[in-house]
């Protein structure tokens, strides 16, 4: 029933339209696939953790760039006022490293801010290995367990017969007891049967 041949070849826009979850974040992919010792799967889904790790290491260095911006901010709008309203000049080259600071902090900010827009489609298709690795290996457990279940499935078809006929047996010898100890019964007597029952079947 299962074929071996495990080329798998699967379109995104299927894999959109069946809203295919995060297989590293899915119960029962954990659950089917999360100990495995696959090396397809182990290696994608290591790919697939790293990303994820990736993704929080820049959003975690976004917000930290930003801090740092706003703090530098500060500093400019504090220094300017400093400058024009007290003729701090010694702010002035002050002034212009927080501005260098900002343009750095600018640059580092974009930087980040690209890689984490590239994330969704990185995961996407770090996903979509983990879900090809994943389908070729259920399919070939699949053909193997179908080559254990077969034989599984005959034997227990055949107990199934054997029990049958032994509920059929059973049932005739049942009747049969019940039959005969009716007709005796109905012949002797209660009394005389206690009788005969405590000399005969001891």
């Amino acid at each position: 029933m299962f074929s071996k041949n495990l080329g798998i070849d699967i379109e995104r826009d299927i894999m959109a339209k069946n809203r295919i979850p995060i297989l590293t974040k899915d119960d029962t992919w954990l659950k089917l696939f999360g100990d495995v010792g696959d090396k397809h799967i182990n290696s994608a889904r290591k790919e697939l953790e790293s990303l994820f790790e990736k993704q929080r290491l820049l959003d975690t260095q976004l917000k930290e760039k930003s801090r740092e911006k706003k703090r530098a901010m500060n500093k400019i709008i504090m220094l300017s006022d400093e400058i024009n309203n007290n003729q701090l000049k010694e702010g002035t080259e002050l002034l212009g490293q927080y501005q260098q600071e900002i343009h750095t902090l600018n640059d580092e900010i974009d930087n980040i801010t690209f890689e984490l827009e590239m994330m969704p489609k990185q995961i996407k298709d770090a996903n979509l290995k983990l879900i090809k690795a994943t389908i070729k290996l259920a399919y070939k457990q699949l053909a193997e367990w179908e080559e254990i279940f077969e034989p599984l499935n005959s034997e227990v078809e055949d107990l199934r017969n054997k029990l049958r006929e032994l509920i059929e047996k059973k049932n005739d010898y049942e009747e049969k007891i019940n039959i005969t100890y009716r007709f005796l019964h109905g012949m002797l007597g209660s009394k005389e049967m206690e009788k005969l029952d405590k000399d005969m079947l001891e």
